[in-house]
């Protein structure tokens, strides 16, 4: 039998084999480990971001359960609270998308300027203002949030045609 080291520590050579082979093994495990919590991770969020909007969905279609989410500094009617439930639900599935890295920036970026085009989501932006303030700084969603103020900001002021180049 072969043995590697100093006369001190003679390991066999089928031991240093088998602690590489074990080594390998466990690495592999704990990669594995490692893509399963990404992959749950990702179903967590697909099946929050449905739920929201199934919720979204009815608060549309019923007035009385849509007055639960108005949380906004003025009153608003019915119809145009209606409005700005669809702007969030637009809104939340582009933000799903660009969590899930599905999207990248520059895709989000353009269809941040699309919908900003709206009037009425750009009063929707402005009226939640304050529930994004409450967003902790380093989450995606105060993140996308900073470029979307930007955007809206900009697709504001009438004069600045940007969208069109």
């Amino acid at each position: 039998m072969h043995v590697h080291g100093c006369r001190r520590h003679r390991v066999p050579v089928t031991g240093i084999a088998y602690a590489a082979t074990s080594a390998a093994a466990f690495a592999a495990l704990v990669a594995q480990i490692a893509q399963h919590r990404y992959m749950q991770r990702r179903k967590e969020l697909a099946d929050k971001h449905r739920l929201q909007f199934d919720l979204l969905c009815k608060a549309m279609d019923d007035p009385e359960l849509a007055a639960v989410l108005d949380t906004y500094d003025e009153d608003i009617s019915v119809d145009k609270q209606r409005q700005f439930l669809f702007a969030n639900a637009l809104y939340g599935n582009l933000l799903h998308a660009y969590r899930l890295g599905t999207i990248s920036t520059a895709e989000t970026l353009a269809h941040l300027r699309g919908i900003s085009q709206s009037a009425l989501f750009r009063d929707y932006w402005d009226a939640t203002r304050h529930h994004r303030e409450t967003l902790p700084a380093d989450s995606t969603e105060r993140q996308l949030a900073r470029m979307a103020d930007t955007v809206v900001a900009r697709a504001s002021d009438e004069r600045d045609r940007w969208w069109v180049t």
